[in-house]
Formats: structure tokens, sequence, C-alpha cells
């Protein structure tokens, strides 16, 4: 099997809907199907090419477009294990990296007494434990109506993508025994500019592709023979028992020997559904019913797989895997203990830093103290003005969505009373940010909670208001392990200047 390593870099914010539905409120994925390179393949080869060498290309397996993942640091991160559980009140990241300490799989190592497991759910995980969630943002449009070349009544839409700026990176696999000229043929046609995802032709989709010389560290396979097969799912799969769809991925569907067993009560995994739209036939085709990428499956087998077996896995399992679905990691250390083991990386960077280690002495530590102090109060700042740039972007979404003239104040922004309720709670809980994030999301008495004047909309989506935004950023904050009651302080200070208010009025550009 021969292996070629793109780098993608987003030009523009690219639409990559989750569902192809036109009607309710639309979500982004956080990655790149394969399908979109197969499709930007196929627009340039695909009339050129006799029909054998399209089938072998496009339609047989033997041609393997990947999904893209996020890439940081020169390595790709990897979908995060739907087995990683956290407890809840911890915190799993620290430093914009997973704890391995604080993570576990439960079906390996039981959780305390009383204290509730909690299951990681989204985002991405590089081999050295460094957390990569992708950016996404939301922007409003509206149609226009061609006889009068102004905004048509009624037609008022919302679009998630990915942000601009971002790398993402995937791998096209062959099998041996095609034509080296053609291959290279396809490569070709999938570097250079590109237009990817919805709305190519509006200020969208805009990407450059590259061939990559090294692809970086790549998923290695636990050599130990096994009677236990672990299979961590890096895209959708889509298993099919007896033309119908499947999402027990029971052994004979994967083609493992006789007498294997599927262990449920070690497996976790999720499905999802959903019609892939045909752009070249301007149609939909069939509904995909599949297993969710981030799935972890582990089998019972009678006897270790051999290296053609495991190879044979690696190429893909099930459906449409030429769209990028089934990619899998075999036997994956990192998830092969009841901790999360991650590379020797960032244990040699921690050696690094023990050997320059401080002397223990109370001056060396009160400076230490007050270093960390001003440190954490910049990167608190820091964070804080990010959050506030969101929220004014959001309040002009929901200017254009209510439909407010413009000089006129937003009514139901937040005022100078919840910026001032948030600096009491930032100041009356320092150094306790899991009990500030209460105090600002509970449901019953928090400060974000609905009707407390945090509920404007900017969007269709129910869910689209300012404080369900903001309590999603300062839920990821304290996952990181941020400083919240700094981050909380400093946002306040900036919601009090008049720059917010000129913001809900519609005058940003203005200055005092």
């Amino acid at each position: 099997m021969t292996t070629f390593n793109f780098e993608v870099e987003l030009l523009q914010p690219v639409i990559i809907s989750q569902q192809s539905a036109t009607a309710g409120a639309h979500q982004s994925l956080d990655y790149l199907p394969g399908s979109l390179f197969l499709g930007l393949a196929a627009s340039r080869l695909y009339a050129e090419l006799p029909a054998d060498q399209s089938w072998l290309l496009f339609h047989s397996g033997q041609v393997r477009f990947g999904d893209a993942l996020p890439a940081t640091n020169d390595q790709i991160a990897w979908p995060v294990p739907l087995c990683w559980h956290y407890l809840k009140g911890d915190s799993p990241i620290a430093d914009g990296c997973f704890r391995a300490d604080a993570l576990f799989d439960p079906s390996v190592l039981s959780a305390e007494v009383d204290r509730q497991p909690v299951q990681l759910r989204g985002g991405y995980v590089c081999m050295d434990g460094v957390s990569v969630i992708p950016g996404r943002q939301y922007s409003m449009k509206t149609a226009i109506d061609r006889a009068s070349a102004m905004a048509a009544e009624g037609q008022l839409f919302g679009y998630q993508a990915l942000e601009a700026g971002q790398r993402f990176r995937f791998s096209l696999s062959t099998d041996g025994g095609l034509d080296e000229t053609v291959i290279q043929k396809l490569v070709t046609s999938l570097t250079g500019p590109a237009r990817l995802g919805r709305s190519r032709s509006a200020q969208f989709g805009k990407a450059r592709v590259r061939v990559l010389p090294d692809a970086g560290p790549s998923p290695t396979r636990d050599s130990r023979e096994n009677h236990e097969l672990v299979l961590w799912l890096l895209s959708d799969m889509q298993l099919l028992n007896q033309g119908q769809p499947a999402l027990q991925p029971l052994p004979e569907l994967l083609g493992l020997p006789t007498g294997s067993r599927w262990l449920p009560e070690r497996s976790f995994l999720r499905a999802r559904r959903y019609s892939v739209w045909n752009a070249w036939r301007r149609h939909h085709d069939p509904e995909r019913q599949v297993i969710s990428r981030g799935s972890v499956l582990r089998y019972q087998l009678t006897a270790p797989l051999s290296e053609d077996q495991l190879a044979t896995l690696e190429a893909g399992i099930g459906m449409h895997i030429e769209a990028g679905l089934g990619q899998v990691w075999v036997n994956p250390p990192m998830l092969l203990g009841s901790r999360p083991v991650f590379t020797a990386a960032r244990e040699a960077a921690a050696a690094q830093e023990a050997i320059f280690a401080a002397p223990d002495t109370p001056l060396i530590r009160r400076l230490q103290q007050r270093v960390a102090a001003r440190a954490g109060d910049l990167n608190g700042q820091q964070h804080a003005e990010r959050l506030f740039a969101g929220l004014c972007a959001r309040v002009r979404d929901a200017r254009i969505w209510l439909a407010v003239a413009p000089a006129q104040p937003l009514e139901s922004a937040p005022g100078r009373s919840q910026w001032g309720r948030l600096r009491e709670l930032s100041n009356g809980f320092r150094n306790r940010p899991a009990e500030l994030l209460v105090a600002l999301v509970d449901e019953g008495s928090g400060v974000l909670r609905e009707r407390s004047g945090w509920q404007t909309a900017f969007g269709p989506d129910p869910e689209a208001t300012l404080g369900n935004w903001l309590r999603t950023q300062l839920e990821q904050l304290l996952a990181q392990g941020v400083a919240l009651d700094r981050v909380v302080g400093h946002l306040a200070v900036l919601g009090l200047q008049p720059v917010w208010q000129r913001c809900c009025e519609g005058r940003q550009g203005e200055r005092t």
C-alpha cells in the first residue's frame, strides 16, 4: 500500500454541513470529510479517464481519500476516544493538554465511590496529549431578490463554518498494482488552489492543498501478541448486515475470524445518520447510518491476528472506504491501559524542566507565585478580550437577526447590572473556578440563566443566545485549566466600558 499525505490550509471560512437539509439550524463538521477530496479529484479527472480507470480510482475502494483532521505543531490531532472519562468536578485538561492522571477507562478502572464519571465527547487529541478544538464561526446571510437587487423578504439564513487560517491533513492511500502514472496524475489533481464545501461562490470555501514530504508521527500498532483486539475509529464506519444498516459491530461484519466475540461491556460507541448531497447528480445519495468517529470497539479473539489480517483492517472497514469511512487505529498504544499513554515527547520535556528545577526556598516560592499570578492575569486578560470580541460579533448578528434599525439600541442585550453581577462573582469566587462556573450557569439561579438579561438570540437555532454561547466558552476554558475568575473579572470590566454600549447601538466604528 502506498500513502500520500496532504495539508489543507483554509484561506476562507469553509462550510461543511453536518446535514444536507436546507431548513433548521445549520451546524458544521469540525473536519473535512474524505468525500470532499474524492469529489475534487473527480471533477478534474473523471471526464478524461477511461471508464475502467475511473472506476478503479473513485469507486472500487482501491484508492481511499481520508478525512482531513486538524493539525498543530506538525502533527495530526485524532478524534477524542469515547472510552475516556473523568470525574465530575475535575478538569481533564491543563495548559492545553489532556491530563493522563485525570482520565480513565471505566471498563478497566472503576470510578471512585460517590463520584460521577463524565464521558469526553468532541475535540481532538495529539499523540503527545495536546488538546485541539477547531475554530468555527457563524455568519448571518440574506437572499437577494433578483428583480429588485435588494434583500428578499423572509429569506434570512445562517451558516456555521470552519474558520479561515486553520490547517488540516489527510492521506491518499492506494493498493498495489495500480498504474503509477495515473496515481501521479491523481496526486497532481489534488494539489494547488481548491474550492471546498458549500457557497463556494460567495466568500466561502477557498483553500490551498499541498503534498507533504513527511506527514509527521503516524499511528503505530502495539506489537504485543494479544487475544484482544482494540479498534479506535478515526472516521465514521458504515456496516451492512445482509444489505441492511448495522449499528452493532459484530465480528463477522468486520471480517474477523470465526469464534471472535464482540465485547459490548468494554466498548464505547455512538451513532448518527445523514444523507450525502451528490452535487453531480443534484440528488441525495442513500441515507447512511454510521458508527461515529471516536468510538472504541473491543473484541476477544481465538488467536492473535496475522500481519495480513491487521493490514486489511487498517486499509478500511465497511462501506464507502473510498470516501474516508471505516478508517481505524488498530491496537493503539494510547488506549491499551486504564489511563491514556501519551508519547515520550512531553515526558522528555518534563524531564528537561526537572533538570533545571529551581531550589525550594521561601524566596523562590514567593517569586514563583508572583510570576504565576502575573502570567495568569495576562492570560486571563487575553481570553477575556477574545470572549468580548466574540460577544460583540454575536451582538452584530443579533441586530441583523432581530431586524434592529441602525443606530437603534438592542434593548435585550446585557446592561451594566448584568456586567456588574459578573464582576461581583469573579471577586467572590477567587481561586474557585468550578464553583464560579456553577454560579454562572446554574439553571435556577445562575447569572447566565434564561430571562437573566443574556437571552438575546443571534440566529435561528434555539440555543443561539448570548448566554449559551458564553456558557460554552467558559466551560471550555475551565476544562483547559484556565483561571476562570480572572477571565470573568476582565470580561466584566470590558463590558462596563462605552465600547459595549456602542456595539449594542450599532456604532462600533465610532470613537469617544
